[in-house]
């Protein structure tokens, strides 16, 4: 049996650029990510009985992998070229999908590593990353960006450079003692309790990109310094630009951001009990993250609302193989 494991993240800043709308158009982007010890993990066992069997959300047991109903398994397994026919797919997460943390392109992820694995095929964090991107990206054709294939194979905090021919760089910030510090203990993550699919989010952000409306390129300024703020630990100046970032990205996705998640933002920067915040991932609803300089009165004031707090630590090593 061989078993994967995968980081899903939040993102830092310049989320949304990382489209292939805005970058192919715009000299590239730069963006970055952190990952989380929060984990998809895929297994691939060999099965006596002559079908695959495909186990996540639901169980398929089918006897081709053109019939597999879960597109980026069928997908994956088509472009691989894999014939055999006596494989068992499971996933598992440590957190529901479709609630901002990247768990798509995670669990593209994971699986690129685990069926690479018993394939015997290359599988560095940079092919695991592309190939799991273009299965999304040009097989299934679905509105997304690099952000999150990357960011779970690579690990760690980390900027991504992506020119226009898509071509991507990586560079892996030290995550020293203090700024492991500041990332558990004043970077807060709490759960809305609503899922949802971002695609048709990431297909409007798509489309305003091609528009002088809304200016992405200051994005882009603003996520280099928010992760400049964060290295050297100014979480006064990390928060208000992450509050600026998000009145800007609430602007943009105002006919999709739950009234509810306006609600409890608002009220808690109105309480001064954050610097700055944003809603994870793209999309309405999901995961709140705040940037707080007194992270035990925040969690009482969300306590009360009834929003249930996710605590993690930073993810350094990207995507595994935890057994084979």
């Amino acid at each position: 049996m061989i078993i994967t494991r995968a980081p899903l993240r939040i993102s830092i800043g310049g989320g949304g650029t990382d489209l292939p709308s805005f970058y192919r158009n715009n000299n590239g982007t730069v963006f970055s990510s952190l990952a989380i010890n929060k984990y998809i993990y895929v297994s691939v066992n060999e099965r006596f009985k002559n079908k695959l069997l495909v186990r996540y959300s639901e169980n398929e047991e089918v006897s081709k992998s053109s019939e597999i109903k879960h597109p980026i398994v069928r997908e994956t397994l088509i472009d691989m070229g894999c014939k055999a026919r006596n494989l068992e797919i499971t996933s598992t997460s440590d957190i529901p999908s479709g609630t901002g943390l990247g768990s798509s392109g995670t669990f593209g992820v994971s699986l690129q590593k685990a069926l690479r694995e018993y394939l015997g095929l290359d599988n560095n964090n940079k092919i695991v990353a592309n190939k799991a991107t273009d299965v999304e990206m040009n097989i299934l054709k679905r509105p997304i960006g690099l952000q999150d294939q990357y960011i779970a194979s690579y690990g760690g905090l980390s900027e991504f450079t992506v020119e226009s021919n898509d071509e991507v760089s990586v560079d892996k910030k030290e995550l020293s003692s203090d700024l492991k510090n500041i990332i558990e203990n004043n970077l807060l993550l709490f759960f809305a309790d609503v899922q949802r699919d971002a695609s048709n989010v990431l297909t409007s952000d798509s489309k305003k990109m091609k528009s002088k409306k809304y200016n992405f390129g200051s994005i882009v300024d603003m996520g280099q310094q928010m992760l400049r703020s964060l290295l050297v630990g100014d979480l006064r100046e990390y928060g208000t630009i992450m509050h600026d970032y998000w009145l800007l990205k609430r602007e943009r996705q105002k006919g999709f951001t739950e009234k509810k998640i306006n609600e409890i933002y608002d009220h808690i920067y109105e309480k001064k009990l954050a610097y700055g915040g944003k809603l994870v991932g793209a999309g309405g609803s999901g995961f709140l993250l705040f940037c707080s300089n007194d992270p035990e009165k925040l969690r009482k004031e969300m306590t009360s609302i009834g929003l249930k707090e996710l605590s993690f630590k930073a993810d350094e090593l990207g995507v595994q193989t935890l057994e084979k």
